[in-house]
């Protein structure tokens, strides 16, 4: 389960690759649940960059629910009242068992979220899908990765069809080697 991912590029390289215009977004060089993230939101006529907690709080956990698996996501009465609430994470790599993925060149991407406002402020959770190649061998999910064309969709268009197609291409891993002395 994706619990840590990074964005540590500016907003200008998302807005050109995405070509969703947006400002402020805060580079955060580790996002763990709980803490703030980076999310891209429609609003108006236009797209914005807010900051939201990881994890909504549910009343039969008390750890936050952090992600949503995109195969029930449309089944689920934890997710069915905030379909709407479709939002893109920044990110430029995520973790699993320790080892770091990125896109080819380290290209910054966007992953498939949702939001909901709760208490005072508003709190997202990660959507989650198969695990491509590069994965499958260190984890059973992986966070879902959207393909520049799909940001749109998945913010205003028709985003039930991009829930059956994640981006599943190759990722490059880092992995940290242990220390020998």
């Amino acid at each position: 389960m994706c619990s840590r991912y990074t964005y540590n590029r500016d907003d200008a390289k998302i807005k050109r690759r995405e070509k969703i215009e947006v400002y402020g977004c805060v580079p955060r060089a580790n996002i763990r649940p709980t803490d703030l993230g980076p999310v891209i939101i429609p609003e108006h006529e236009s797209y914005v960059c807010r900051e939201m907690n990881w994890g909504w709080r549910v009343s039969w956990d008390k750890q936050p629910l952090i992600n949503a698996k995109s195969e029930t996501l449309l089944s689920l009465p934890t997710f069915k009242p905030h379909l709407q609430n479709r939002c893109l994470l920044l990110a430029d790599g995520f973790y699993e068992k320790g080892i770091q993925f990125i896109q080819p060149g380290q290209q910054p991407f966007c992953l498939a979220a949702l939001w909901r406002a709760e208490g005072a402020g508003n709190r997202f959770v990660m959507l989650t899908t198969t695990p491509n190649e590069s994965v499958s061998p260190y984890h059973h999910r992986m966070p879902f990765i959207l393909r520049a064309e799909q940001c749109e969709e998945w913010l205003s268009g028709d985003w039930e069809q991009v829930l059956s197609d994640p981006d599943w291409a190759l990722l490059e891993k880092i992995q940290n080697q242990p220390e020998l002395f």
